[in-house]
């Protein structure tokens, strides 16, 4: 399978930046750079003559405040390293974007500093910033919603695009955003997202032919996360040599929560995941989503809420309360040379499915293979809890059933269970839980 993955995406990620003359300085076209003036008009100008030929737009040798830049297909927008660019602090200049799509996760996706929407050849890069000053009092708000507040950049409907070597810091929503956008390469990014509400970090919305790499995340949110919102899903993923410096109230990397396309062919491998709050690697099929072949590898984790957390079930709608969408289904998930430090909570790693009005649903062939945990227990616990109602439609997270029978990890429905050459220990000896409990689990 990763084999299938790395053929897949070394014909499809062919670099895409644009190689011309060009050069389409924003100051050339009447941009300030002061960190005051209003810039936005001036670069959106270089932007749309580069466009014409294909070139470079190119911001140096200053702080260039701006709303929202509509980028164009061919073209490179380089941000030197003595360049910020800085978003405004008014909500007005992020007009409301329109896209041509059923996506269910546009709801959210409305406004952005950086936006590109149907282009091919796109490169943003350089080693400058973007600021996206999400810390100002307005954005941060539990009550402002997440279509009102601006992504640092959004990409839609769109192939062939490179984001590099930036540092992306106070996205007052989500930070680096895509949707239905193939053959995407995200790579050396510092991305840096302190405050509450819903700052994750990189967010994928359905694509093909993605690669992720040696990025370093810091979130309030989760740190990578993949959606799906429509048919077109997620396929052929690399996740590689990132580094998730911490998630204060959320996940590490997570296929989720919005799952109603397929996931297939995911391989993350060598990443470190440091102080995440809920779990280093999520996996959630709530929305009736097929997900198939996702591999975790060669992975360290440190300081975590729990190590792993995976789910198959059916959640109740956000507007309706009801349970009417279909049960997906899971089928190969494996975790390959793992290996977790210092357990933060007790709860223990839920890997489950569930029943649904009285059909059994089961994830398929959940392989642990040279995986080893210290997980924290609980020595004040005086029994062992019973056994967990079936998940109900609430809002997944790996504690919403509290401490589980395990105080490792609690396997429930699964059909075809491996556990081969792993260690699984406990800091609190005194915890009274067994470190693993297999609830209606075949084994291979």
């Amino acid at each position: 399978m990763q084999n299938l993955i790395y053929g897949t995406l070394l014909l499809a990620l062919i670099s895409t930046s644009v190689w011309s003359e060009t050069i389409c300085n924003v100051k050339d076209f009447g941009a300030v750079g002061d960190g005051k003036t209003k810039d936005t008009e001036a670069i959106q100008a270089a932007v749309d003559q580069c466009a014409q030929s294909g070139g470079k737009v190119l911001l140096e040798n200053g702080k260039f405040k701006s709303g929202t830049i509509y980028l164009k297909s061919n073209i490179t927008f380089h941000i030197a390293i003595n360049a910020t660019l800085r978003g405004s602090k008014k909500n007005s200049d992020y007009p409301e974007l329109t896209i041509d799509s059923d996506n269910a996760e546009l709801r959210d996706l409305k406004r952005a500093l950086l936006h590109a929407n149907d282009v091919e050849n796109l490169t943003i890069e350089g080693r400058g910033m973007i600021d996206g000053r999400g810390g100002k009092v307005q954005w941060n708000i539990p009550w402002i919603t997440e279509s009102k507040r601006p992504m640092a950049i959004f990409i839609a409907q769109s192939k062939n695009v490179v984001i590099q070597d930036l540092r992306v810091e106070d996205a007052a929503m989500w930070g680096v955003v895509t949707l239905e956008t193939d053959n995407l390469t995200i790579k050396g990014l510092n991305i840096y997202s302190p405050y509450l509400p819903n700052r994750d970090g990189i967010d994928i919305v359905d694509g093909h032919n993605i690669l992720i790499e040696n990025n370093t995340v810091y979130s309030q949110d989760d740190s990578i996360c993949f959606k799906s919102g429509s048919k077109h899903g997620i396929k052929d993923v690399i996740v590689r040599h990132n580094t998730i410096l911490g998630s204060k109230y959320a996940n590490g990397f997570k296929l989720g929560t919005a799952s109603f396309g397929s996931f297939k062919n995911m391989l993350f491998e060598k990443n470190t995941v440091l102080d995440v709050n809920l779990a280093a690697l999520t996996v959630e099929s709530i929305d009736g989503a097929i997900i198939e072949n996702i591999v975790f590898k060669d992975i360290f984790i440190k300081n975590t809420g729990t190590p792993f957390f995976v789910l198959l079930g059916s959640r109740k709608h956000r507007v309706t309360g009801e349970r009417t969408l279909p049960v997906g289904s899971i089928d190969g998930v494996h975790f390959i040379n793992i290996r977790s430090e210092k357990t933060k909570k007790s709860w223990g790693s839920p890997i489950a499915g569930s029943v649904f009005q009285g059909v059994r649903y089961a994830p398929k062939n959940i392989t642990f293979k040279g995986v080893e945990v210290k997980y924290k227990g609980d020595r004040r616990l005086k029994r062992i809890p019973k056994r967990p109602k079936e998940y109900k439609g609430q809002y997944p997270d790996p504690h919403m059933w509290g401490k589980l029978p395990a105080a490792g990890i609690y396997f429930r429905h699964i059909d075809g269970l491996k556990i081969e050459d792993s260690v699984f220990k406990i800091s609190n000896d005194d915890d009274p839980r067994p470190l693993i409990v297999k609830d209606d689990v075949q084994e291979n």
